[in-house]
């Protein structure tokens, strides 16, 4: 009964700006007639990786001391699909940087006694939008640019221009760094990018 159970993966799209939310939709489908009762050694029910080739740089596993037990828990699956998560991951790496543009798996496994069904699902990591075509978007139109900070750490440059930001990232370190936003366009003053998030880049 248990060999009827399966997991899919679906992403709401394959591509994204670095620093851009991905919503990770995991479910279970039953495929037999009957309810399947899956067993768990622990609350995690399940588990979602980010790879880069084989390398993992993301997982939402928290690891628990190795004194800590759980007690076992049971879940029912009835005939079809039971959603297991809407996961939004922030595009950030466990050790807080973005990752470089380019390709990416993102795998789930379902963490049943026994029963460890998996899906996976490509997801593309585009290229940061050039500081200089930042005027031909639209107003509030939030993109991702990356760049150098100068020593006020209040303009950011690319290999196209730069552009003063809205707060100068103090604590940002020594580096390249993304930063996602929009160009706030001002009346009577300059232009600045306001910033809704960011992170070093590796």
């Amino acid at each position: 009964m248990l060999a009827a159970l399966t997991l899919s993966l679906q992403l709401q799209q394959t591509s994204f700006d670095l620093l851009d939310g991905v919503s990770i939709a995991v479910a279970a489908h039953n495929s037999a007639n009957t309810t399947a009762t899956v067993k768990f050694a622990s609350p995690a029910e399940y588990e979602i990786e980010v790879l880069h080739g084989n390398q993992v740089i993301w997982s939402n596993a928290t690891v628990a001391p190795e004194s800590t037990t759980f007690p076992v828990h049971a879940r029912q699956f009835i005939s079809g699909p039971s959603v297991l998560v809407i996961y939004i991951w922030n595009g950030v790496e466990n050790d807080g940087s973005v990752p470089a543009p380019g390709v990416y798996t993102v795998r789930a496994r379902l963490l049943g006694e026994g029963v460890t069904p998996q899906a996976s699902a490509k997801v593309h990591f585009i290229d940061p939008v050039p500081i200089d075509a930042l005027q031909k978007l639209k107003n509030g139109e939030s993109v991702t640019i990356a760049g150098m900070l100068d020593p006020t750490h209040g303009v950011l440059t690319d290999a196209s221009g730069s552009v003063t930001l809205a707060r100068r990232l103090l604590s940002a370190p020594g580096g390249k760094i993304a930063v996602r936003g929009y160009l706030l366009r001002r009346v009577g003053q300059p232009d600045v990018f306001y910033i809704q998030r960011w992170a070093p880049m590796q």
